[in-house]
């Protein structure tokens, strides 16, 4: 399928107006709404609990992409996800995962590139309207959490090299958990720039590898 691409000040008919009661894309996701540093952020800031307290209660897994340990949100029993509350509703509504947040549009990210494409037959919302893809983002500034994204997925190229380059099975093993432990199970302190946090410590695992 060929996919239109989008920028952040590109209008897309994706706005579905919370909803309106479905959660259709909610169900059935297994592992694919991995999870970033920003978003483990915004659990500690606005949901008050610490990335290990989430993976405790089995609403944040684990899964691996080429190689790499990523978390990912768990789907319950039913194939829901485990945040959702009784009435189908998002129980982190306010600061769901940036995946959540976007929806029905997906992101690319290609040769240092990060762009925007409409998943149409994901969502069987038709009645959706047109709004601009920073609005549908729904972080402010947005061109600042756009830059954010990007430099997190060169990072994790960089780490995936660093893996492969690895044949040994337990200093992969360790070094997933030393990742995994620098940006998701270390707080970040809520109360300073997250940004200015992310990247410092980018830049400490970058140095480490010298």
């Amino acid at each position: 399928m060929t996919h239109r691409f989008y920028d952040l000040g590109d209008l897309v008919k994706a706005d579905c107006h919370d909803c309106h009661g479905c959660y259709s894309c909610c169900e059935g996701m297994g592992d694919s709404i991995r999870l970033d540093p920003y978003d483990a952020y915004q659990f500690e800031k606005y949901g008050g609990k610490a990335f290990e307290q989430l993976i405790n209660e089995e609403i944040v897994g684990l899964t691996v992409w080429e190689g790499m340990i990523l978390p990912c949100m768990q789907m319950n029993k039913n194939g829901q996800c485990a945040l959702l509350d009784e009435n189908g509703r998002c129980s982190v509504h306010d600061y769901r995962p940036g995946i959540c947040r976007l929806f029905p549009l997906g992101r690319n990210y290609e040769d240092g590139v990060l762009s925007y494409f409409l998943l149409d037959e994901a969502c069987p919302n038709r009645e959706r309207t047109k709004s601009k893809v920073k609005k549908l983002i729904g972080v402010e500034p947005a061109w600042a959490y756009h830059e954010y994204l990007v430099r997190w997925h060169d990072f994790r190229w960089e780490m995936v090299e660093v893996l492969a380059q690895s044949e040994d099975e337990e200093q992969k093993k360790q070094l997933n958990m030393y990742l995994l432990q620098t940006f998701f199970l270390v707080s970040y302190d809520v109360k300073k720039d997250f940004y200015e946090q992310v990247y410092a410590r980018m830049e400490r695992i970058r140095k480490a590898f010298d």
